[in-house]
């Protein structure tokens, strides 16, 4: 189904809240800014190496607490998934059970030989205008951008200093 009118926030949290409840749903999913469902294939094995490497990363150096796929409300992308996210425990510890998260400190995307860049850009912007500080976009080749408001960076506002085996990013 093709829309052109955007749906409020609420309606958003609605319609996953229905998704998550309906047993007929796919697993992997995220929601436009329309509310129109996008579908995701299962991340490949390197691909899920590279995000649990950041969810120790991120934990190790930041404190905790980084998690994946957890879905992100954003104010002109819909509800994204991103491939990990970061906060301070004490944001975490404010939510409310299964919230959808609006904003986290961090947002990582870790790219796939499917991703498009138009379809990145929009989420990336729609994450960075939700509020998010920093976006951090892994390359397929293992290339690490920190994007923020003000654009791309070569090193981190939080003074990460991420670190991935070659291997994991072999073609």
């Amino acid at each position: 189904m093709y829309t052109d009118t955007l749906i409020s926030p609420e309606e958003l949290s609605d319609r996953w809240a229905e998704l998550a409840q309906d047993k007929q749903s796919p697993d992997y999913y995220e929601l436009t800014e329309y509310g129109e469902l996008v579908l995701s294939p299962r991340a490949e094995t390197s691909h899920q190496r590279i995000c649990s490497s950041l969810v120790r990363q991120l934990s190790q150096q930041l404190g905790e607490e980084a998690v994946q796929e957890v879905a992100v409300l954003t104010t002109t992308a819909g509800i994204r998934v991103p491939d990990v996210i970061w906060m301070p425990l004490e944001r975490w510890n404010q939510l409310p059970k299964n919230a959808i998260l609006e904003a986290p400190d961090i947002v990582v995307e870790v790219l796939s030989p499917g991703n498009r860049q138009p379809e990145m850009s929009h989420k990336i912007q729609g994450y960075l205008q939700s509020g998010v500080e920093e976006v951090i976009v892994i390359g397929l080749t293992g290339t690490i951008e920190y994007i923020r408001e003000d654009g791309v960076h070569t090193a981190s506002k939080f003074n990460l200093n991420l670190v991935f085996p070659p291997q994991l990013f072999a073609i």
